[in-house]
């Protein structure tokens, strides 16, 4: 599954550098609000999940392909932090522990301009994301990890002005994430801005 997604990005690359009157790079960065859900928690503990800030930076292309549609295929490195609250199963012992992940997320998205203000304009994003565990920490008792690959999908809106961009994006974990196995998926609302080194 690695090597694919990693052939298809190179792929990518290859198109756009094959049709430079049609392709854009830029680099970009920003801070994320995690939130790992969990969905099969055991009988008789109680758990709430709390977002926590992180933080991304990374490049993105942008290959035009018909009219106002384009393929943007990114690459980031990220880190995403959740928080875990609750009783034991005891019903008395509180609980609270940290997740941070940090990981390498090939978002590939397709970039659709809805609106042209000339000096600005509006676009829609939407695709899946190819996110490799890199590192990942904890204080939680026999913690198992997390699986080396997970797939998420991204949707969001943002706007262009001259060379900068800026968008905001809510991401659903679409497996769980847990060797053990325990209902976890992210929910990750992304904040970002770019800029343009290249291109259209």
């Amino acid at each position: 599954m690695k090597k694919a997604v990693l052939m298809l990005t190179l792929l990518a690359i290859v198109s756009m550098a094959s049709a430079q009157d049609r392709v854009a790079v830029g680099l970009k960065a920003g801070f994320n609000s995690t939130k790992i859900k969990l969905s099969d928690i055991p009988d008789g503990e109680t758990v709430k999940n709390e977002a926590n800030n992180g933080f991304l930076f990374g490049a993105y292309g942008r290959l035009r392909l018909v009219g106002n549609i384009s393929f943007q295929p990114e690459m980031y490195y990220a880190k995403k932090q959740s928080e875990f609250k609750g009783i034991s199963i005891d019903g008395q012992t509180p609980m609270s522990f940290d997740v941070t992940y940090h990981t390498w997320d090939i978002p590939l998205l397709v970039n659709a301009r809805l609106l042209d203000l000339k000096v600005a304009s509006i676009y829609g994003l939407a695709g899946p994301v190819a996110s490799f565990n890199a590192k990942s920490t904890t204080d939680f008792p026999d913690y198992n990890g997390v699986e080396n690959t997970n797939w998420t999908f991204q949707a969001g809106l943002g706007a262009e002005f001259w060379r900068f961009t800026a968008d905001v994006r809510y991401e659903w974990g679409m497996k769980d994430i847990s060797k053990a196995q325990i209902g976890q998926k992210t929910d990750v609302l992304t904040f970002a801005v770019g800029f343009k080194l290249f291109g259209i």
